[in-house]
């Protein structure tokens, strides 16, 4: 009775992984359609309703549709670390992040200096700790990230799968992560870790080579932010104040 129950479960265990694979790999295929996708977190138990999604491996041939199920948080508050090598030293710098709804915040801290960014409304403010006064430029697309000094992982959904060396589910700082290798060609790859959970980059490297040439690593997350955060200039100007009320 033992083994045939055993026999049972081999069974049903194989026709499961065919069932899958056929409906995350075959029927897209087909169809032309694209499943939702499910992103599991080996923290937390399936929470009720993921059965309406699918959970799919990730692969260079599904990262690109993995990605694109992800979301950014609307508020939050993160610090990173972010380092450049060249051949005979470093550099590391300290940023800070604010953001909440179209509005993102930035401090960085470069050896005895500290640039602030606020870029939001369609613009980009920039001045020193210290400065009464302050540079104002148009925001373009990816001007929040760059404030930020991280990639725009997005930019991989644009990407040709060629160019997708590998990809997979990672830990990475504690958090689960999708990562994904892209080959950016010219003997340079770039290596993104995106948390399953928040759908923020929370770690990036990039490489000439065998030489790695910049590291971003995220140190803290705390999402929402705290309601009555000020986004201001160095005049005292107040151009946005976030109304959420921090999870304890």
């Amino acid at each position: 009775m033992e083994q045939k129950n055993r026999t049972f479960l081999v069974a049903a265990i194989a026709v499961t992984i065919l069932v899958a694979v056929f409906v995350s790999i075959v029927l897209p295929a087909v169809t032309g359609r694209v499943p939702k996708v499910f992103l599991p977190d080996v923290n937390q138990q399936t929470s009720q309703g993921a059965e309406n999604y699918l959970s799919v491996a990730v692969t260079p041939a599904t990262v690109q549709e993995v990605i694109a199920s992800l979301s950014r948080p609307e508020s939050y508050r993160c610090i990173l670390t972010v380092s450049l090598y060249w051949e005979g030293g470093q550099s590391t710098d300290k940023v800070e992040i604010w953001a909440d709804g179209d509005y993102i915040r930035t401090a960085v801290t470069t050896g005895g200096s500290v640039q602030y960014r606020v870029v939001g409304d369609g613009k980009l403010r920039l001045w020193y700790a210290g400065d009464q006064t302050w540079q104002e430029t148009d925001a373009q697309a990816g001007t929040a990230d760059l404030a930020q000094r991280i990639p725009t992982y997005e930019d991989v959904l644009d990407l040709p799968t060629e160019q997708i060396i590998s990809a997979g589910y990672e830990e990475r700082n504690g958090a689960y992560c999708i990562f994904v290798e892209v080959d950016r060609k010219q003997d340079i790859r770039d290596c993104y870790w995106i948390d399953t959970a928040s759908g923020l980059l929370c770690g990036a490297e990039t490489y000439e080579g065998n030489r790695k040439v910049y590291e971003m690593t995220q140190i803290e997350f705390v999402a929402p932010l705290e309601g009555g955060t000020v986004f201001s200039l160095p005049d005292g100007t107040v151009l946005h104040e976030s109304s959420i009320t921090a999870v304890p």
